[in-house]
Formats: C-alpha cells, structure tokens, sequence
C-alpha cells in the first residue's frame, strides 16, 4: 500500500496511473506521480492560515434528475514568490463537488530542481474513517505572458486517507520559472490554478454493467483500449456480428490461431455473457506477443488491418463481399480542362475516409474541404495527350456511399516547424443526422444513383484523450434500435447523455472561469471525437438484423454453453464455499501415478489430487462413505492421516485424523491444522492421506451401490504405541528411474537390518541383495538424503510418521556401469542429455533439482519491437542442467542443430515482454545455465541462436557496418552489411565494397556537353566514396584513413558509390557540388528536401542547359519530366532560381569549401507525391507503430 509522508522528503514514487492501463493523460510533459500524507495547515505567501475561498460550483442542467459530476475551479495568486522561505506552501481551501480542496506546493522542488504541484483534500483529518472520493482534476502553471505556453497537466485519481493528495512532482523547472523572460513569474507573482471534478460516490468495484445497462465490456490487456473501442463500435452493427458468425469454423481449430474464431467468441460472450470479455484469444490470433499489447496504436489504422484481414477470411465463404457491401463506396478523380473539351476520370473504391478537421468548422466543411477543386495553372499546368499542356480543374466527387460511413478525422498532423507530430484539439463539429445529399447532392457525380437518400445516423462516437504520443481511446455506443447512448470505457459500460457523447466531444476549448480576475484563459480540451461511425437511414431494417445464438455453428455454441455452464458453477461453488469442506483425499495410487514421471521431491501434487465437496454439517462418517465410492476402501479400513508442512518446507503426512475425530464429528469442525485458525485464514481445503489397512480393495464398488453403514464400519485401525507410517521409494541407477513402491507401518524401535527384508520384499528383490538406504530430509533450500546406520533404531535416527526412505540396490565395486547415460524427458521430449552416470540417490536427485527442459527458438531474423515478429517454428526443447557451464551449454545446443559451438551465439528471453533481450551474450558472458535463464529476478526456460558464419570470438572482435550501396542513377542498388576488424579503415571497407558489388554498365553520356570523359572503370582499381546521409543530405564525405569503429550506423545512413569518372580527370577550377530534391512548403515560407541527394561536378564555364542535360541522364528522367523541375541554387535557405539556359552555374557557389559552405547546394524542386494526394502520410513516433495481423 501506500506509504504516508510524515515530515521528511518524498515517500516512494508510485508508477503513474497511466502506466497501468495504458491511458496517457500527460500533458506537455511526463512526469511521475507522487502522493503525500496529510499536512497540519501551514500560512501561505500573502495569505493568512486559515483562510477559505468560496467556489462557485458547475452544477449540472437543472432538469436532470442526476448531477454527472460536480466542478469547481480555483486560481492561487502568490506574491512575493522569490521570498518565500518556506519548504511547502498551501492555498486557501476551495470548493469542488461539495468537498474541500486546497493546492499543495514546493516552491523549491520535491527533491527536484523543478516546482512541485500537488492537489489535496483540506479536511482528510476530520473526514469520518473509510471516507473516498474519485476526482478528475487539472493543475496548471501560467504563463502570464502566453496563455499558450501554460503548462498544464491532468490525472485521475481515488483519494482516501491514506492517498489525501495526488499530483506531479515534475513541472516546471526552477531556472525556467525564476527567469522573467519566460513570463511565469511578472511582478514576482506566480499563477497556479485547479480545476476539480468529482464523480459521483459510485462503488466501481461492484458497478455491474449488465445489470445497468443490458451490455458487457472488454478488459484492458494493457493499453488495448483502442481496438476495444472498435470491436464495441462493430458488435453494434448486427449484419456485421451476423456475417462474422457465419465465417466457416471447426471444433478443431484453436482459437488463438484462428481470427474468425476469435472474433465469434468474443462477440457471442459480448451477446451473451454477464461479465467483461477477455480479448486475450484474438490478440494472440492477430500473432501479437505481450509486448503488442502493451503498445498502443491507432484505431484508425486497427480498423482498416483488421477490415482487409476479415475480408481476406471471407473469400470464398458464404459471407463473402459483406465488408465491401457494408463500408465500400466509390469515389471519381477527375481533372476537367477548363478552355478545351477534355476530361480525365478516374473511380476508386474506399473503406473510410480521413476527413480534415484543422481550419473546418464541422463535419459539412469537411466534406466541402474533401471535394474542393483545385486550379491546375501556370508551372502545374496538367499535361493533357490530346491538348498537351493545359489550364484544368482537379477534384474529387462521391458515386457511390457505402451505408455504414466510418470516418476518420485527421486530428494528428505533422508539424514542420517542429518536425513531430502533433493533435489537433480544436473545436469540430458533427450532427447526429448527417445529409449528404445537402446542397443539390454536390458531394455526387452527375452519374450517381439519385434514389439513393444519403442520410446517416450518428451510431458510433470513438474518442481520443491525450497527445500526440499517446492516450486513452473509449466509445460512445447509440444501438440502430435506441435513441440512448452507452459509454463504453474498457471493462466499464454506463449510460449517459446524448450531449456527453457528442458536444462534449467536438473537442476546442474550455473558458476558465476566475471571478473577479482577468483574463480569463481558455485550455484546449484533450479528448475529442476521433473516429465517427454513420450508418444510412434507408439501410437500417437491412442491418439491424436479428442476430440469435442460432446464427453460431452448433460446435461454438456447444463449447461456449459448456464453458458457460463451467463458469456458472464455479461460481456457484464460490458463492456457497462457506456450506461446503473440501477434501483432497490423496491415495497410494495418485502417489504412483506422479513420483519418477512428474514428481521426485516430496510426495503429491495436492492440486491435482481429485476433490470431494461435503456439506459441513455432514459428519466424518459420511466423507468416509464418499471415499469408498471413489476408491473400494471401506470407512472401517481407512485410516485418513492430516498433512503438515515441516520447518524443512516438505509437505508430510503427520498424524491420523481419528486422534481427533471420531466418526460422528461434523466436518465443520475437521480442522487440517491449528495455524489457520490461529491466523483466522479461511481453510478452503482439507488434505488428507488415505492409508487402507488390511485387504486392498479391487476398486471402486458398481455404480449405484449401498454405501456400507451400521456399526460394523464405524471406527478406524488405529496406530500401536511407538509405531511410524514411512513412504518408500526405489532408484534404479541403471535407468535412473525412480519409482514409488508403497508405504510401511514400523515401530520405533526397528533398525535398519529390521527394515531391510520390507524393502527386498516391496520391490521383489531377493532376500541377498545388498541396500543403500537414504531418508528424504529436504530440496528446497538444499538437496540433503541422509544414509541410514544398520544399527540405530528409527527412534535414534529421529525418524516419523510422514518420512521418506529412498532406497537402491548397492553397487559392487567391480560392476561394469556406462560411461554416459540418455535419459528420456519427463515430457516425452525426443532429445536426450548426455552426462555422467548417476550411480547413487544423492547424484539423481541433485541432478533433478537442476535438471530444466529448454525452449530453444531459432533467433527471428529481426525483432523489433511493435513489428510483431514472432518465432513462427517449433522451439526444440532440450533438456540441460542449470549447473551447466556457457560452453556446456553451447555443445549441447551445437549438437542438437549440427553446427560447431564456436559458431552459436545466444540471446536471453525477456519473461515480461516475452521477447528476446535485444543485446545477444557475449562469448562465455555468463557463468552457467542459471544465470541465462533468470531475467530481472524472474525465471525463463527460454534461449534464443543464432548460427554464425564465423567464430562468436572472431566476430566480437570485428566492426559490422550496414552500407547502402548506390547507383549512378543515385538509387539505392542493395544493402551490404560488411564485417570487418574494429581498426580497419574506410579505405578497408571500401575495398571490400570493390570485390562486393558489381561493376554497373556505363550509362550512355556522349550526348552530353560539358566535361568531356574519355574511359570508364574496371572491377579492378575502382574508385568508391562513403558518406553519411541524414535528412535528405550527404552531411560528410569520410575520408579514406579514418577508422569505421567510429562511424554509427544506427542514427546515420551510410551510403557507398562508385565515382562518376568525370570526377577521376577533375582539373583545378572544377567544383563538386551537392545537390538535393526539395519543395516549399508556402504556407511556413521554407524548403523540405526529400529523395536522395548527391554529388556533380561542374566545369567553371558549365551551363545550365548542360548541367540540366547531365542530371537528367543522370536520374534518367524523360525531357517533359525535367521540363516540370525547376533548378535553384540555394544558400542558407536563401533560393536563387536559375532560368537562363546559357546562364553559367558555377558563379554562383562560393569559391572554397568549408563545412558551412554546404548549406550551399543545387536544388531540384519538384513535388513529393509518391501516390494519392489526398492520403497524408503520418509520420510516426516511438510510441506508435505499424498494426500487423499475422493470423
């Protein structure tokens, strides 16, 4: 739990919540939450202890019967902020949701050179015990100079007593608040301002959303909340959830391998089920691993993997063509020219569609945005082939809607001035009815059906809250059949309000109201509509379709009836655990059953022993006769014996149960031992040991038989005085085999000479052979058998009831044993371990301790995190010894795979992210077996090989370096990835490059004016460069002596060509010059490069019709392309166009080159649209990768 803050500097820092659920309500900067104890009222800067400020409080409309949440606000003016001496300072008290409230602060920092901000509840000293209360609250720091720069940040939090205050430790930092430029501090004044909101006393905890709303929701994996959201928003569009129901399964198909499975079991249980659904299944069919689920995506791109993925499982069905039929719509490109008769058409199909929401006012101008001509004139004339270059219209008109409308608004964008992603919060609205047919049908083609009444309904609101890097994702639900809208928030399903679903999440700003100071500032809100679902009015009797248990292939039903009746009853039995005793009643055949295949240690796994349930006011008597059903064991012959556990972590047998109990005892009152009542535990279970004395019974008697009774029964075999129950075990070295023979019933007073003939007897051995016999004493902590003296008696050798005697046949000093042994695993693993004969008890069972089956997985030739690379083959399971030394290990591992050892490299398993760690071992790096095993204090049975072309010694001691080799055409030909020794130099790795890559045939360039090349390369004697690129530029030519351990190929890309051979007779006045692809962007006024750059040498009287000739042989363009490409000399982002074709270029760069006369280059400017121009690429960040289906 918490710990309370009573004085000193900080408690513990506690993860925040966001971390835990996958939802990120940050903003502007992370930082860790850290709570403090309750505080005795302290006197502020400029405020007197005591003093309280009355808020008004937001009350909901008056004419609801319920109030959603109480708000209230509060601004803390400090003055004289830079002299305050004091270590914490607290506001006045403020009122939100009928509760006191004050705001706590570190004007130095919690330990932290930042200031600290805090909220807490002013009254938790006097609150009445147990008191709780869930808050949503936003603390803000001003900047008085820009609103814009404040810094604020949100979180939610259940405050108690023990958790009176919550907040960020983090803000803003020190030397940035003291520097008055900043503008947080004028007139040595800081602002600091909360905002409240304090949810109903709802207990979530036992909130059960079937019964309040009719629905169930999904649980959170980890930060799944995104495609919980969309499956929510699909499972409401029945003929979706009915196709998807009539997907062809089998009952052999698993459904972690199997999405159509998945899917249906997961919206059967949505349908049917009482409680929040578990998406673990589809995750693991879509080939997500733990680490997927706890990285969060985007619904967008989830929706439309998952729609192509559904489509491509239909093919061939009888549901196929539901996903076109439902979300397909047509659009036509088209480009009309305006001053000759001609028109280019072009129809694309859509599944969504993104929709812009910066500089749109709602959702109609953002349709009007989406089909906006744009003016084809002047340098973008469109080329028509009939008219040649001509001035035209390009736009984009609808033909066809599909009836469920999925659009995406465009709330993330790329910024370029700060080169990263960032959301769009502002004001966008969207109706509840949707008429597209608005304005004389102007969305449409002339051709488009004019039957067809485009109006939609409003059925799905998915909302986004956070930034940029991250955030929670929730739906608002409206079924096809209702005009009520449902919440659905992960596990938590409520109602609410139309006006909660969609006003509050057209997303802008929200005016803080500070009465009697100015200004007001105004906070963008962080959670907006992300994603609108419309479904066509005419379609709704189509989709709403009725959708039963029927509609499931018998085979699911039936498994899902079955694992509802098993959950049922379960229940059941949790609900009435407190009318029941549970008996696990262990018996000398489930003790066969384990030792020497499952079990060597000890004696039974209690969990796997079969249960029996007895009412408690039952008597003994009556367990008695429900084991003779189970066994043949009459109640007269059972001696039922109590386990304990032994200060030695054993588990044994201790005492029979009928020294306490007699028949007729209630089962209530049968205690296993005396801790748990002591402990006041609940005993949930009774184990018990059932010794059958006398005649072994055949079996269990006929179905249906009397159960024995009368006093005949009554009773029990009791012990003699002085007399031990002992357990028996064999060895069989020869095998190592180890095998439960049965139990013995001795005195005390025997010795081992008197024990000797029951153990040849047990096991059928002759009355000559010779014994080594052990007692079991312990394996936890340490392996430890004792050898038995002939002479002493159990007494003296402190034997007991419940002890273990692990006994072999001795071996002769001249036998003949193997020099190895192959033990087959106990899991029926073909492979075998070789090691040294285990000639005694001791050896085998110390091997046992150590002895662990490994999963050993071929290493995925990349994993990435988020890419979803899993290890698709079989893992070989080897069975190896922790003890096991690094080079062990390897040979082991070699000989299974048929490779030297020398040439394995391994890689440890991550257990949290069930990944391998991303750096392999080094060569023997780790001690032994064990410690390749354990990650962050947590056992694996994991490795992941590699198998080397060379020596793992060898290869650590060379430099890898992945180089993109390109042509003469600038194109990237491959990629090499060289190994060479850590001191080799550029000019080493440009040799090998050499031998690597072949010669490229010379391109034809005699047309070509300017310098005049006579000649050409061979493989031999071949000129290469490398460089460094990054962002579109060569930022530096590597010079050939300078060592390749000092290059970083991770951050920079390393390119390697062949140079041109103008470049090899390049006389003194001739210039290299970079050159590079770029378009304006006009709207900021800058240059954006883009492709790949490169080198040309240029003449001192070269032209630019000749140097435009060269480039384009070059890049091998066609002249009309070339044609479109303006060249412009830019100089510090100054641009120069050049025009002239007998304009000189060479002028125009400076005469000497130093590192910052490459800000100087020859640029090419042409547009970047590698494909539709309507489809924005989003660049993505850490925090975001791609979505990939794999099942």
């Amino acid at each position: 739990g918490p710990r309370r803050w009573t004085g000193g500097w900080p408690a513990r820092l506690r993860t925040p919540p966001h971390c835990l659920s996958g939802n990120l309500p940050m903003v502007q900067h992370d930082a860790d939450i850290v709570e403090f104890g309750p505080q005795p009222p302290v006197a502020t800067v400029g405020q007197t202890p005591n003093e309280v400020e009355e808020m008004d409080v937001e009350k909901a409309d008056a004419g609801d019967a319920e109030d959603d949440a109480l708000q209230g606000e509060y601004t803390w003016y400090i003055e004289n902020f830079s002299k305050n001496k004091q270590a914490k300072l607290y506001s006045p008290v403020f009122q939100s949701g009928q509760y006191n409230w004050r705001i706590l602060l570190f004007p130095g920092g919690n330990n932290v050179q930042q200031l600290s901000v805090y909220l807490d509840v002013a009254d938790s000293a006097t609150l009445p015990q147990g008191w709780t209360r869930h808050a949503h609250f936003t603390l803000t720091v001003h900047n008085q100079k820009d609103p814009t720069k404040n810094v604020v940040k949100d979180a939610d939090h259940q405050f108690s007593v023990r958790a009176c205050d919550w907040g960020f430790r983090e803000f803003v930092t020190l030397a940035e608040l003291k520097d008055v430029s900043t503008g947080f501090m004028v007139d040595d004044k800081l602002m600091i301002s909360a905002k409240v909101r304090v949810e109903p006393q709802v207990n979530w905890w036992s909130w059960d959303s079937k019964k309040e709303t009719g629905f169930v929701g999904l649980k959170n994996q980890g930060a799944t909340c995104y495609m919980n959201s969309l499956l929510q928003s699909l499972t409401h569009i029945p003929y979706f959830r009915k196709a998807v129901y009539h997907m062809p399964t089998t009952d052999t198909e698993d459904p972690e391998k199997s999405i159509p499975l998945a899917m249906q079991r997961i919206f059967y249980k949505l349908q049917y089920s009482d409680t929040s659904v578990s998406t673990k299944q589809l995750t693991k069919s879509f080939g997500w691993d733990t680490y997927d689920t706890f990285m969060q995506h985007d619904v967008q791109e989830l929706n439309r993997v998952l729609v192509d993925k559904l489509e491509e499982k239909m093919k061939d069905t009888s549901v196929a063509g539901t996903m076109a039929h439902l979300f397909r719509g047509t659009y036509t490109n088209y480009v009309k020219c305006i001053n000759v008769e001609d028109i280019s058409l072009r129809d694309e199909v859509f599944y969504d569609l993104q929709m812009p929401v910066k500089g749109c006012k709602d959702l109609y101008a953002s349709f009007d945005e989406y089909v906006k001509e744009e003016t084809l004139d002047g340098d973008n004339q469109y080329h028509s082939e009939r008219f040649g270059k001509q001035d035209a219209k390009k736009g984009v008109a609808f033909k066809t809607l599909p009836p469920v409308l999925e659009l995406h608004l465009r709330r993330f964008e790329y910024d370029f001035s700060t080169d990263q992603m960032v959301k769009i919060n502002e004001r966008f609205e969207f109706p509840t009815t949707l008429d597209l047919d608005r304005g004389d049908r102007k969305y449409f083609t002339t051709d488009s059906d004019p039957s067809v009444v485009n109006k939609y309904r409003l059925q799905s609101v998915l909302v986004h809250s956070g930034g940029p890097n991250g955030g929670h994702y929730y739906a608002f639900v409206r079924p096809l059949t209702s005009e009520q809208w449902y919440r659905f928030d992960d596990e938590r399903v409520t109602k609410t309000k139309e006006k909660e679903a969609t006003e509050a999440q057209f997303g802008g700003t929200e005016q803080q109201q500070h009465p009697g100071h100015t200004p007001q500032w105004k906070l963008p809100k962080i959670s907006n509509a992300y994603m609108l679902v419309y479904v066509r009015e005419s379609a709704i009797p189509e989709i709403n379709v009725d959708v039963s248990a029927e509609d499931i292939s018998p085979h699911l039903r039936r498994t899902l009836e079955i694992e509802q009746e098993e959950k049922a009853r379960k229940k059941k039995e949790r609900l009435e655990a407190h009318l029941y005793t549970v008996a696990r009643v262990a018996t000398a055949a489930d003790l066969k059953a384990e030792i020497g295949s499952e079990r060597f240690f000890d004696l039974v796994t209690h969990d796997k022993v079969p249960s029996i349930r007895i009412k408690k006011e039952l008597t003994l008597f009556a367990l008695k006769q429900e084991i003779w059903r189970l066994t043949g064991a009459r109640p007269a012959k059972q001696r039922l014996w109590l386990w304990a556990k032994r200060q030695n972590h054993t588990y044994r047998p201790d005492r029979p149960l009928q020294l306490e109990c007699d028949d007729h005892t209630a089962m209530m009152d049968v205690k296993e031992d005396n801790t748990a009542q002591q402990n006041n535990k609940f005993q949930t279970e009774l184990r018990l040991y059932l010794e059958i004395v006398g005649e072994q019974p055949s079996g269990p008697p006929p179905e249906g038989a009397l159960a024995p009774e009368g006093e005949a029964q009554e009773g029990w075999p009791a012990m003699g005085a002085g007399q031990i129950l002992l357990f028996l075990k064999f060895y069989e070295p020869y095998g190592e085999q180890l095998s439960f023979v049965g139990t013995h019933v001795a005195s005390g007073s025997d010795t081992l000479t008197d024990l000797l003939p029951v153990l040849r007897r047990a096991k059928g051995l002759s009355e000559t052979q010779e014994l080594s016999v052990y007692e079991e004493v312990e394996f936890e902590t340490a392996v430890r058998f004792e050898l038995l003296s002939e002479s002493r008696t159990l007494k003296d050798a402190e034997l007991q009831s419940g002890d273990i005697i692990v006994y072999q046949c001795a071996l002769s000093a001249g036998a003949a044993m193997p020099t190895s042994m192959a033990v087959e695993t106990s899991t029926g693993a073909t492979d075998v371990l070789e090691h040294e004969p285990l000639l005694n008890i001791p050896q085998f069972f110390e091997h046992v301790k150590n002895r662990v089956v490994v999963h050993v997985h071929r290493l995925p030739p990349q994993h990435n995190h988020g890419q979803g690379v899993r290890e698709k083959e079989r893992a070989m399971e080897i069975t190896m010894d922790k003890r096991w030394s690094y080079d062990q290990v390897t040979a082991r591992i070699a000989k299974a795979i048929g490779c030297e050892p020398l040439h394995l490299r391994l890689t440890m398993h991550n257990p949290y992210s069930d990944l391998p760690k991303p750096t392999p071992l080094k060569y023997r790096g780790v001690e032994n077996l064990q410690e390749m095993l354990l990650s962050f204090q947590k056992s694996s049975d994991i490795l992941f090989y590699e198998q080397l072309d060379m020596p793992l010694p060898e290869l650590e001691s060379k430099k890898p370096l992945k180089v993109s080799w390109h042509t003469s055409s600038t194109e990237e030909g491959r990629v090499v990835n060289l190994l060479l020794d850590k001191e080799s130099t550029v000019a080493d790795a440009l040799a090998v490059l050499a031998h690597t890559v072949p010669v490229e045939p010379a391109a034809d360039v005699s047309a070509s004016s300017g310098i005049v090349v006579s000649g050409g390369s061979s493989g031999e004697g071949r000129r290469l460069r490398m460089m460094e690129i990054f962002n579109h530029r060569i930022y530096k030519i590597f010079p050939e002596h300078e060592e390749i351990d000092s290059i970083n190929d991770q951050y920079w890309t390393i390119r390697a060509e062949e140079l041109a051979p103008e470049e090899l007779t390049a006389g003194p006045e001739d210039k290299l010059i970079h050159v590079r692809h770029f378009f304006r962007d006009a709207r900021m006024n800058i240059t954006h490069n883009f492709g790949d750059p490169f080198l040309l040498l240029i003449s001192p009287d070269e032209t630019l019709a000749s140097v435009r000739h060269r480039i384009r042989v070059k890049l091998r363009l066609t002249i009309e392309e070339m044609a479109s490409w303006k060249i412009a000399v830019i100089s510090f982002a100054r641009i120069e166009n050049l025009e002239a074709d007998d304009e000189v270029v060479r002028p125009h760069f400076r005469k000497h080159d130093t590192y910052s006369n490459w800000d100087d280059y020859l640029g090419l400017e042409h547009p970047n649209v590698p494909g539709s121009g309507r489809k924005k690429h989003q660049a993505r960040t850490g925090y975001d990768k791609p979505v990939k289906i794999y099942g």
